[in-house]
């Protein structure tokens, strides 16, 4: 009667016998950023590895995100639980009204994040023994985000032979110093700017003041984790910076042929739409739906901004702008159809289809989808590249801009201003372009089956860099010697304020030469004549 436990303790032993053990923290702070982090776990565990995921609680509605690791559940500071339950916040916090470029935003949403953060990694390191049962594992790699920062901060507590960096997005703000990846703010779009014209002063301008935003909103959640940190390890512990200048490798989720291209360095490695779910066919009812007509578009704004708390003009603007094409179903993905908007504006065109959930996927894959209106999330940008569907991009917030702009620049549609949503002129040019000009679809097609025919996945390249860094450990050959470079020495500025003085000093023994000679000159002439 035993002799079946232990066969499956065998099978369980040798399945990981050849694996490595590793350690992916996950703070549930949004759904893109913790789906992210559990592809990655996910992706590994199919791999053979030992993943375990530290999930650190923070917003109740976001999904784990992991299915196949071993999941350590860590409950959210009170505070912070609080904070994301409230309705009344959730309400005023609206998306769709927010204007990213505010410069009073990142002095209160820092903060903020300052104090979530910062709460949670104090309860969590506090928590009894956990620390030192992580030490005891004794894993080969930690995986953990430079964006709510705990995990990185305790990673030098648990010492593992290797740390990688992940960044949910593409590189951003102080992420570059901590990793030693060149700013190139003249060219590199930052997380505001959906269109950036390098030949012009006030667009770059704009784009440099775009870097100031982004870090300054994430100098505060530093503060506050290097604080939460050496007060728990003591005063020489290593700041988040000073931990993540050694990474291994830098995982991001952007894929480098739907971006602008900009400087890198050899250890961050992109995996952007390494959690794509293949498609599948769709069932009856939503099959129906897709075939009414000739052409279907599909809206949808994600998770966190729901569509039911859109201002009233905008959800007209909306109605109007679908009522002129009857030719054309659309399918709105909406909280609460039945709402008074549901049943009533919204009812008033009969070629609207409002719905909570929808296969996305599956409905981007379908030959009759002419476009997306998408509001430019990460997740939204893979999909819709990765199917070939051009699309109409309205950033709401975050790096929402800069993803609108990149797709834009790459072909696969427009960038629509949200504040513009009311103009319904503009809106049905603007859908009538995306509808009708082909290019934007021989573009998105052309980046589909590139992306598909790629030399290196990004499932390959995640796997064979986890296991290269439980092998070696970090490679100081791949760690740029900048981070460990003053301002002035990283931009020569000793240099150039050496040349400017032997510049300076040339100039004036030339002049001084010039002036004599000429006065030589003038005295000579002087005798001649007299």
């Amino acid at each position: 009667m035993r002799v079946l436990p232990i066969a499956v303790l065998s099978l369980f032993f040798l399945h990981f016998v050849d694996g490595y053990k590793i350690l992916v923290f996950s703070s549930k702070f949004s759904h893109s950023h913790a789906n992210f982090l559990g592809q990655i776990a996910d992706t590994l565990v199919d791999a053979g590895h030992n993943v375990t995921t530290v999930l650190a609680e923070m917003d109740p509605h976001v999904r784990d995100g992991t299915e196949k690791s071993n999941k350590i559940h860590m409950e959210a500071d009170p505070s912070v639980k609080a904070l994301h339950e409230d309705p009344e916040i959730q309400k005023k916090v609206n998306f769709f009204e927010s204007n990213v470029a505010n410069p009073i935003g990142p002095l209160i949403i820092g903060p903020m994040f300052a104090y979530t953060f910062y709460y949670n990694c104090k309860k969590l390191m506090d928590e009894p023994g956990l620390i030192g049962r992580l030490r005891d594992e004794q894993f080969h790699v930690i995986i953990a985000e430079n964006f709510e920062f705990c995990g990185v901060g305790i990673s030098k507590a648990i010492a593992p032979k290797a740390l990688i960096g992940v960044a949910s997005t593409t590189v951003f703000g102080l992420q570059h110093d901590e990793w030693g990846v060149p700013t190139a703010e003249s060219y590199r779009p930052t997380s505001i700017v959906s269109s950036l014209d390098v030949h012009s002063f006030s667009s770059r301008l704009f784009n440099y003041y775009g870097s100031l935003v982004d870090r300054i909103m994430f100098w505060f959640p530093r503060w506050a984790i290097n604080r939460a940190l050496k007060e728990k390890f003591g005063p020489d512990y290593p700041t988040v910076g000073e931990i993540s200048a050694n990474v291994a490798y830098v995982f991001t989720n952007a894929e480098p042929l739907i971006e602008a291209a900009a400087p890198t360095t050899s250890r961050v490695i992109d995996i952007g739409g390494i959690g794509a779910k293949q498609s599948k066919p769709l069932d009856e009812y939503w099959e129906g739906i897709l075939t009414l007509r000739p052409k279907t578009i599909l809206i949808s704004f994600g998770t966190i901004a729901k569509s039911m708390y859109m201002p009233q003009e905008m959800k007209t603007g909306l109605i109007k702008a679908i009522a002129r094409f009857p030719d054309v179903t659309f399918i709105w993905k909406y909280e609460e159809p039945e709402d008074e908007f549901g049943k009533g504006e919204a009812a008033t065109a009969p070629n609207l289809i409002l719905s909570k959930w929808m296969p996305q996927v599956d409905i981007l894959a379908h030959p009759n989808l002419a476009a997306f209106i998408t509001h430019g999330g990460m997740g939204s940008l893979h999909e819709t590249a990765i199917r070939g569907v051009p699309g109409i991009f309205i950033p709401l917030f975050a790096d929402q801009p800069r993803n609108a702009g990149v797709m834009e620049f790459n072909g696969f549609g427009r960038v629509y201003d949200k504040n513009d949503l009311p103009h319904v002129d503009k809106l049905t040019k603007t859908i009538e372009d995306v509808l009708n000009n082909e290019t934007y679809r021989q573009n998105a097609k052309r980046i589909s089956a590139m992306l598909a025919r790629k030399p290196f996945t990004a499932r390959e390249l995640l796997i064979k860099h986890v296991e290269f860094a439980a092998e070696f450990g970090a490679s100081a050959a791949l760690r740029p010697q900048s981070l460990d470079m003053n301002f002035i020495e990283y931009n020569n500025l000793d240099i150039i304020a050496c040349g400017l003085i032997v510049s300076a000093i040339f100039a004036y023994i030339s002049t001084k030469f010039l002036m004599c000679t000429v006065r030589k000159m003038a005295r000579v002439v002087k005798q001649k004549k007299e």
